[in-house]
């Protein structure tokens, strides 16, 4: 920013659109302040873009602005243009101490740079005694600019090249090669405006860089704002990804909870007439069981209900040792369960599920009682799944045709336990 050329056109227009640049960024932050809440590395890089937008406003105000006022010309020498000149250079340097601090609060968590307050004070001492021991012109400030945007800008890039690989996204590489490349723009600016003598550019390339520096600003602070805006999306989006998961896993259990029954583990009847567990069914001939418990009313009547449970469990843990992966048991009743077993026939299966339930082990339901398991059963084959209802419905009468059978005369304890009643435990 040579003197001389800031009169011209493309300085004015550069110096103006690299404002309208960083009051959008700010602007962009601002919309999305939504997304900030638990993000204070945000909210630092919003801090930045708004001290960096207040630098460039002063730059626009003293040569822009005041010499199209009609006001008498001012030199740098003149405690407005002095005032302007140490907002722009505080402006700046607070930038970059927000970028840094940002940057590592998302890195590390920590602020590295410490506290607004501190941040701020270090700033305006370090940018008055810069303009103290300057000849009180813009490109003097810049070169004074140049070591600690270089730090800092470089100390940001290499933060987040230094993810680890689980951590490293789109958005912080972006943001890395966005700070690289400021940090290189801002050695390259020392060097230049170090340059100037008497107001007058350096030749070559150079020259060419003061001339278009607004525009190089402008091109890779827009590049680093919207890496920053990425970064901050895949941070919601985890956030978000993470409460889906959770939100499937309740759905999970839910679901859980409404098609199997809790004390028996084993599917509930709102699962059957959901179809769960019957595509193996579906595809093939199979057949149905009904397994019914003879005693469960007499034990839950003469022991209370957790004995009861345990019969049913019992009764449960023996049914589903009989079956295949792709057989399914459901609770059908209180008392009553419901087999279905694809590719197999009525005959074999109660044949096996008897002698099964047979050689179940005495289940205490007292201090001195025992009762012995006692199960009707009852089979119907089907060839379609179409006929699976009126096939349940058979093998339910069969099952009663079968408890009919297992009916004794004799009521409450006896020692042997055929038809599964109470005897005292020995």
């Amino acid at each position: 920013m040579v003197d001389g050329d800031l009169t011209a056109v493309i300085s004015f227009i550069g110096v103006v659109v690299q404002l309208g640049g960083e009051l959008l960024l700010l602007l962009l932050f601002f919309l999305l302040r939504g997304y900030v809440l638990r993000r204070s590395y945000f909210t630092a890089w919003t801090a930045a873009w708004a001290c960096g937008a207040i630098a460039i406003g002063a730059l626009v105000v003293r040569y822009v602005l005041m010499p199209r006022l009609g006001t008498p010309p001012l030199d740098d020498s003149s405690p407005l243009v002095r005032a302007l000149y140490l907002t722009y250079q505080v402006g700046k340097l607070a930038s970059f101490a927000f970028f840094v601090s940002g940057t590592a609060m998302y890195v590390t968590g920590s602020r590295l740079v410490g506290r607004v307050p501190v941040v701020i004070g270090v700033t305006i001492a370090y940018g008055a005694l810069s303009l103290a021991l300057s000849d009180g012109t813009v490109n003097d400030l810049v070169v004074w600019q140049a070591p600690v945007a270089v730090i800092a800008l470089g100390g940001c890039a290499a933060l987040l090249f230094s993810l680890p690989a689980s951590r490293r996204t789109l958005g912080s590489s972006a943001g890395g090669a966005a700070f690289t490349g400021l940090a290189v723009l801002w050695l390259l600016y020392g060097m230049s405006f170090g340059m100037v003598v008497d107001g007058q550019p350096p030749a070559g390339w150079p020259g060419v860089l003061l001339e278009f520096n607004t525009y190089f600003d402008l091109l890779l602070n827009t590049a680093l704002g919207f890496a920053m805006v990425v970064v901050l999306m895949e941070d919601a989006k985890r956030e978000v990804d993470d409460a889906q998961g959770e939100l499937r896993v309740a759905h999970d259990q839910l679901r859980r909870a409404a098609l199997y029954d809790s004390l028996t583990d084993s599917l509930n009847r709102e699962a059957f007439a959901q179809g769960v567990g019957l595509e193996m069914a579906r595809g093939t001939f199979g057949t149905v069981v009904i397994a019914d418990l003879d005693n469960l009313k007499q034990v839950n009547d003469s022991c209370g209900h957790a004995a009861g449970d345990r019969l049913l469990r019992q009764c449960a843990d023996l049914l589903r040792s009989t079956l295949r992966p792709y057989d399914k048991l459901y609770r059908f009743g209180g008392d009553e369960f419901l087999l279905v077993l694809p590719s197999a026939r009525g005959a074999d299966v109660t044949a096996r599920l008897a002698e099964v339930l047979a050689g179940a082990a005495p289940v205490q339901v007292g201090r001195d009682l025992e009762a012995q398991l006692a199960v009707s059963l009852g089979a119907a084959d089907y060839t379609s799944a179409e006929h699976l209802n009126e096939t349940i419905r058979q093998a339910d009468e069969a099952m009663y045709r079968d408890k009919h059978r297992r009916k004794t005369p004799q009521k409450g304890m006896q020692r042997v336990t055929v038809s599964g009643q109470l005897r005292p435990q020995t």
